[in-house]
């Protein structure tokens, strides 16, 4: 089969294994920044090029970034792979999907409406807006709309000094994404799921003295015995954000269990030590069977 992974300017150490896992399954592999993929359209159908190479008849495309760059070029991009999934080839995460998870905003109002208890979450552009909703959550995080890995996300416990950074981002157009802090028992939970397969439950515990649980920040995974609950909450979660694999975030409040986030190119490594599993692997291998 051949098999195509597309990541942001350069891969990533997650990139490269599902390469790795690829080629050691015996796969024809293409890898290259999303960016550098073209495409042309007449009436002799459709046809798509890395570079020069022409990879139209790809198979399989393991998508894990659409790269950095304008709003055009994003655009672009999104347009790009939804042409290859109607030209055939079956991305894993699909496209839409995939934009959707990567937007916080778009993530909150399809889990409410699946009936998934989420943080309070306040969007707006208005500065007065912010500094009134600040005042009233007390405790609120800040999130860049298409943040990763918790880079950009700031908590605030005063208004006053919310403000002053939400004036900053203002001027530099990003709209404010504010949530309510959420209190948790010193961790996080982070469910990997893989189509039909639980993959890997895990707490991501805090760094003494910090809010943040991402592993790119500091977070410890480990592998405990989870309850029911939780797994069937991420499961819910991934199917109705139309995802074939992702990392939940969740989060263990006062009032229960609630989905942070639902990671459409969720990282693996910290996960991968703490389970011992092939994680690569087993996305591969699920990707194959979605075009067998």
């Amino acid at each position: 089969m051949k098999i195509l992974v597309l990541y942001g300017s350069k891969p990533s150490k997650n990139s490269v294994e599902l390469i790795e896992a690829a080629q050691n399954q015996g796969h024809e592999v293409y890898s290259g920044p999303t960016g550098d993929i073209s495409s042309m359209i007449s009436n002799d159908g459709s046809k798509f090029l890395l570079g020069k190479k022409d990879i139209s008849d790809i198979d399989l495309c393991l998508l894990r970034s659409f790269g950095p760059g304008s709003t055009e070029q994003s655009t672009r991009r999104i347009s790009l792979l939804e042409h290859m999934e109607v030209a055939g080839i079956k991305v894993v995460n699909s496209t839409y999907p995939f934009r959707r998870s990567r937007d916080k905003y778009a993530t909150q109002y399809v889990l409410h409406a699946a009936g998934i208890p989420i943080p309070q979450t306040f969007t707006t552009e208005s500065l007065a807006r912010a500094y009134q909703i600040t005042n009233e959550m007390g405790k609120t995080i800040y999130k860049p709309i298409l943040g990763s890995m918790g880079r950009g996300s700031m908590k605030f416990d005063d208004a006053d000094l919310a403000y002053n950074a939400y004036r900053l981002l203002d001027r530099l157009h990003h709209p404010l994404i504010l949530q309510k802090y959420v209190q948790t028992p010193g961790r996080d939970i982070r469910v990997f799921i893989v189509g039909d397969e639980l993959v890997g439950a895990v707490y991501k515990y805090l760094p003494e003295g910090e809010w943040k649980s991402n592993v790119a920040q500091g977070g410890k995974m480990v592998e405990e015995e989870m309850s029911d609950e939780i797994i069937e909450m991420a499961f819910k979660a991934n199917e109705a954000m139309g995802l074939d694999y992702s990392g939940v975030d969740i989060l263990e409040s006062s009032e229960g269990p609630i989905v942070l986030e639902v990671n459409a190119s969720p990282g693996w490594q910290g996960l991968k030590k703490a389970t011992g599993k092939d994680i690569a692997e087993v996305i591969v291998r699920y990707g194959v069977e979605q075009v067998e």
